[in-house]
């Protein structure tokens, strides 16, 4: 089973998560100093890879990752779109994705452009 990006970070935050909160254990087995080295790396990392994974989880890049999967036709759009969906929705390069007609396209460029 091939793991994507997303799911190495949750799985990776998963892990600081455990080792953030499990500071009698870590006294026990490493020592206070050491754990508190653990425990304070462990919640830094935490910290910066939830705002990697806060990023790689918009809306517009949730609608490319279903647009990649396998069997994924056409994903269309109308014209309550947010900005983000609306960029995807316009963009040449994700033919999967695209407005329901020619008239929310237009609409969906404006959109796109914060309009």
């Amino acid at each position: 089973m091939a793991l994507n990006v997303k799911q190495v970070l949750a799985i990776t935050l998963a892990i600081l998560s455990v080792l953030s909160g499990s500071t009698a254990q870590l006294t026990d087995l490493l020592g206070v100093g050491e754990a508190k080295v653990v425990i304070s790396i462990a919640s830094l990392a935490m910290s910066v890879i939830s705002s990697v994974l806060a990023v790689l989880s918009s809306q517009g890049n949730i609608i490319k990752d279903v647009a990649a999967m396998p069997g994924v036709e056409k994903i269309t759009v109308n014209t309550s779109a947010s900005q983000a969906l609306a960029a995807v929705a316009t963009d040449a390069a994700q033919p999967k994705v695209g407005a329901v007609d020619a008239g929310t396209r237009i609409v969906l460029q404006d959109t796109a452009k914060g309009n």
